[in-house]
């Protein structure tokens, strides 16, 4: 649905979503499934989206779903002040970014595991990684579920 970038996105092999639409997420997720199968990465967000003030969100199950079932392991990522240069609210970074972290951390295997015990240990890691002012509220800390 966007010229010349839509294209290229199919491309490359993105896999889109409509999050208002139910069908669109069921297909997502089916492709994300078998893209895993297929041995490749898939890139998600599991707070579905981004924070108003940069601090870590409650995770929604899908992406624990996605990687339980295709059998693979998650690598979890700390992004460290991104939310300074590219609020929830913009399209584009705000200004050039500075003093931006990426951290990955070592794999989390989910072989064999319940989807919301990998996504309380994967939660764990990403706010772990993440400075003071970044990390969850303590009460979402002490439950790391996850939500919808």
């Amino acid at each position: 649905r966007i010229p010349l970038i839509g294209w290229a996105m199919k491309f490359a092999g993105h896999i889109a979503i409509r999050r208002m639409d139910r069908r669109s997420q069921m297909q997502t997720f089916q492709d994300a499934i078998t893209a895993l199968k297929n041995g490749n990465s898939v890139v998600t967000f599991a707070e579905g989206t981004r924070s108003k003030d940069g601090k870590l969100k409650k995770f929604k199950r899908g992406p624990f779903k996605m990687s339980s079932r295709a059998g693979v392991r998650i690598i979890p990522v700390s992004i460290c002040n991104m939310y300074r240069w590219m609020p929830s609210s913009a399209l584009l970074p705000i200004a050039f970014p500075r003093q931006v972290e990426i951290k990955l951390h070592a794999p989390v295997e989910t072989a064999g595991r319940d989807e919301a015990e990998v996504s309380k240990e994967v939660f764990n890691i990403i706010n772990g990684g993440l400075p003071p002012y970044q990390q969850a509220a303590p009460e979402l800390t002490e439950e790391a579920g996850t939500k919808g």
